[in-house]
Order: structure tokens, then C-alpha cells, then sequence
């Protein structure tokens, strides 16, 4: 076996990989020496795309093509493995947390990265998946450590996604998606989500997080979570009312003193 063949089967085990790691793989095969940028583009990277065994979707980043799947356009890579090699520190959120907790109501070609607003990159599509920075001030709390497919994947966990989705439920494909895929969520905390509200700070997402538990109240998922959390939520909550979304008809939700569109009762009793 070539060491150009020997260095494809490494990368297939990791299926993508940044630069660096492939940098890494090729020391090992060069009797553990170090390779210089120029040497790995010619002999390994360079060689093994024209191959198509390597895709490049972003900078740094590449795909690793199975001999099965070589110059098939159905080929389709593991979105949550780039998505994790896009930027550090990182979690995959919203949408795509609710996918990864397996509890999203539909399959997105979108995939949500969350990093600080300090760690902004361009989005980018590839192979008709489009993966979205998302940026966040308060992105390194309220994680969880995944192993998928033999790798470490940071994601948000249930009590974090929770809030990420009522907090902002346009990246959770809109209230109704939302909600109907909160309803299979397993896994949300009273303490946790406590600890998390108090670092986030918004009184709009104790306004919310109120009335969304209100409303999943005897989901089996979210049962005797409410009643342990509402005095906290109401001596956290301003005294003025808050719309929930501006500029349409509303009614006041008088425990949660949100102002909640009519139309938002005729999307919860599909949930």
C-alpha cells in the first residue's frame, strides 16, 4: 500500500477533517516527521482531490469520499461532523440540537453553529446543506459533550436548546415547528434552566419560558416543572407587559404579562 493510500484509509476512519489533522496523519506515515505545507498539498491533498476521495467545503475543512461513493453526486457527508469542525469554540444549536436530541418535527438542510460574537464566520452551503453562524454572548454554558459517529460533538443540552427555541424560534423553523418538536424533548431540568436564566438575564425569556411551560404543562416530559419554577419566574419578570411579537392582535396573558397573538392559540392545538 502507497503511503498516499495508507494516508486515505486514516482519513476515511474520521470521514472529515481540518488540515491540521491530516498535517498529523502524514507526519505519522513520513516515519513520524514533520511535513511542510507545500510537501502535504502536492503529494497527499492535491492527489486525493484530484481522485475526488477528498472534498473541500470550506477552509480547512475536508471531506473524506468512500471508494463506494466516489463520483456519485448522491453522495451527501455527515452535516453535524463539518458543522463541528467549522469554528472553537462552538455548540450546534436550535434547530440542529433539537435534530441531534432526536425530537425535531422535520429535517432541515440548515445547521446552526453558535459561537461568540468575537468567533464570526461566513456562512456557507454545501452539497445543499447550508451551515449558519449564530452569535451568541452566552454560548459556553448550558452544553453537552455527544460521541457521533466516534466523535466528540458539542451540542446544547435540553434545557439550553429549550430556551435557545423560545428565545429565538425563527431558528427553530417558526413557533409551530417549535413547539411541536419541544413537546418530544427529554431531558429539561428546573435547576438547570434556573441556573441559565439567571446568566442570561432577559426578562422577555422569563416571560416566555412562563408561558411555554404553561402551555406544556402536562407533557410528561415537563411535568412538575412549572410549579417549581414559577415563583422564581415571577419575581424575575418586569412589571410592565411585553409583546410576544409586535404589531399583531393580541390578548394579555395576565400570569406572564405577554401580550400573546390570538393566532398563537389556533398553532398550539395541533401540538
Amino acid at each position: 500500500m502507497t503511503k498516499l493510500e495508507l494516508l486515505y484509509q486514516k482519513l476515511l476512519k474520521k470521514e472529515v477533517v481540518k488540515y491540521k489533522e491530516i498535517k498529523d496523519f502524514a507526519s505519522e506515515i513520513v516515519e513520524n516527521k514533520p511535513v511542510s505545507s507545500q510537501y502535504l498539498y502536492n503529494e497527499y491533498i492535491n492527489k486525493l482531490r484530484r481522485a475526488d476521495k477528498l472534498l473541500h467545503p470550506q477552509r480547512g475543512i475536508y471531506v473524506v469520499v468512500p471508494p463506494t461513493k466516489i463520483n456519485e453526486n448522491s453522495f451527501q457527508p455527515d452535516k453535524y461532523l463539518i458543522a463541528s469542525k467549522i469554528q472553537k469554540p462552538y455548540y450546534l444549536g436550535y434547530h440542529t440540537a433539537l435534530e441531534m436530541h432526536g425530537c425535531a418535527y422535520s429535517t432541515y438542510n440548515e445547521v446552526y453553529i453558535v459561537v461568540p460574537p468575537h468567533k464570526k464566520f461566513r456562512g456557507f452551503e454545501f452539497k445543499n446543506i447550508r451551515y449558519k453562524p449564530i452569535f451568541n454572548s452566552h454560548s459556553q454554558i448550558g452544553l453537552k459533550k455527544i460521541n457521533h459517529k466516534n466523535q466528540k460533538i458539542i451540542i446544547s443540552s435540553p434545557s439550553r436548546t429549550f430556551l435557545d427555541c423560545i428565545d429565538r424560534p425563527e431558528y427553530s423553523g417558526g413557533w409551530e415547528e417549535c413547539l411541536k418538536s419541544l413537546e418530544s424533548l427529554a431531558g429539561v431540568k428546573t435547576k438547570e434552566l434556573e441556573q441559565l436564566l439567571d446568566k442570561i438575564g432577559k426578562d422577555m425569556l422569563f416571560r416566555k419560558t412562563g408561558l411555554i411551560l404553561d402551555l406544556l404543562d402536562e407533557n410528561p416530559y415537563y411535568l412538575g416543572i412549572l410549579p417549581n419554577l414559577k415563583s422564581y419566574l415571577n419575581k424575575k419578570m418586569g412589571k410592565s407587559p411585553m409583546y410576544l411579537k409586535e404589531g399583531s392582535k393580541s390578548k394579555l396573558n395576565k400570569n406572564w404579562k405577554l401580550y400573546v397573538p390570538i393566532k398563537f392559540k389556533d398553532v398550539l392545538r395541533g401540538v
